[in-house]
């Protein structure tokens, strides 16, 4: 698991004063809103005998043990063992460890690592016309899949022709040279590739755009489980459609990965027609599942085992990224191969020839 990061893992809507837990990477978290409405996240096990803190209620702002009631702050410190007799002194290991946590974009962001607030990286900045013009609905799945493998899958420009040449991916030209440049931050990219559809100029939709419609895909990613998605079709036609959408990969563990998904939209924008929108995503995304949960193996193989094209730079570009900073988070350098694989997720040193 990545240090030091900001992990968008629960959409907003879905914390309420109910308890929920949240598994990454084979770690259990709860998160929780207080009395103020603010989201409160902690490991889910209670110092006293390691119950699921999930398992228990909130009261007052704090959270009750659902095994012997102990009551813990949201910062963790427990006031209250029912079990004592009053006065009693609370042992000053009864602590929970908690999280920094931040909502924007519709998520909660949890904070893993040990930065001081002034030194944490600043969330993403998504464009503001998205949320200001668009209409969102939000639905998740479950991947069996390493979340790495399905976060590339996203950002994969040439897959579209083959894994959805059933659906969408028939409007565009098999022959297609996919090219494209990466814009590489520390722990993003961002990459854009533009196509004419093939549908054919009879169509509604392509009289309304004027001919055969041009589509323009921006796709970019932000360490360590975020991308979005933008889809611009008919350019400066009289008719522009546009789609977005944010993805965070929750790894529960190395082959299952729950995807979070909000889809925005800026054509019927009607709540009605929203389960019209999150079926046909769905769909979508199932063509992608039946491909990704079939490679082999699903944890990231050394770079040299797998074969790379121009048409790859955008996920070769996550792998390298992500390796630079998992050996940071070792204090390794990036061509200690061995070390950077320890934590069981297949990465290791990335030849330069590779790197876009």
């Amino acid at each position: 698991m990545l240090q030091n990061f900001w992990y968008p893992c629960e959409f907003s809507s879905e914390v309420t004063n109910k308890p929920k837990q949240i598994i990454l990477f084979n770690q259990r978290f709860v998160v929780y809103r207080n009395t103020q409405g603010q989201v409160v996240m902690m490991k889910d096990q209670c110092p006293h005998r390691g119950a699921a803190l999930s398992l228990g209620w909130v009261e007052d702002g704090c959270i009750r043990c659902p095994y012997h009631g102990w009551k813990f702050l949201s910062d963790g410190k427990c006031i209250d063992i029912p079990a004592n007799a009053p006065r009693t002194p609370i042992p000053q290991r009864a602590k929970v460890q908690t999280y920094p946590v931040q909502e924007k974009y519709g998520y909660v962001w949890m904070f893993y690592g040990d930065l001081p607030e002034a030194e944490r990286p600043s969330l993403p900045t998504i464009p503001e016309s998205i949320f200001s013009s668009m209409h969102p609905v939000s639905h998740a799945h479950l991947d069996a899949a390493n979340y790495m493998r399905v976060m590339e899958t996203n950002l994969d420009f040439a897959h579209v022709i083959a894994v959805h040449r059933t659906s969408f991916g028939q409007r565009i030209p098999l022959n297609s040279t996919v090219k494209y440049k990466v814009e590489e931050q520390d722990s993003s990219a961002v990459a854009q590739f533009t196509f004419d559809s093939l549908s054919s100029s009879k169509s509604f939709l392509n009289v309304l755009l004027g001919g055969r419609p041009q589509v323009t895909l921006r796709l970019s990613f932000y360490l360590p489980n975020f991308t979005l998605v933008e889809i611009n079709v008919g350019g400066d036609s009289r008719l522009n459609i546009k789609f977005a959408v944010l993805a965070s990969y929750c790894p529960i563990d190395e082959k299952t990965t729950l995807v979070k998904r909000t889809l925005y939209r800026n054509v019927l924008p009607f709540s009605w027609v929203d389960k019209l929108f999150v079926k046909l995503d769905r769909a979508l995304a199932h063509e992608d599942t039946v491909v990704i949960e079939s490679l082999d193996p699903q944890p990231l193989p050394d770079m040299s085992k797998e074969i790379h094209v121009a048409a790859d730079a955008l996920g070769v570009s996550l792998r390298k990224l992500q390796q630079k900073h998992l050996a940071k988070n070792l204090n390794l350098k990036p061509n200690q191969s061995e070390s950077n694989n320890s934590n069981g997720y297949g990465l290791e040193s990335v030849p330069t020839s590779l790197l876009p």
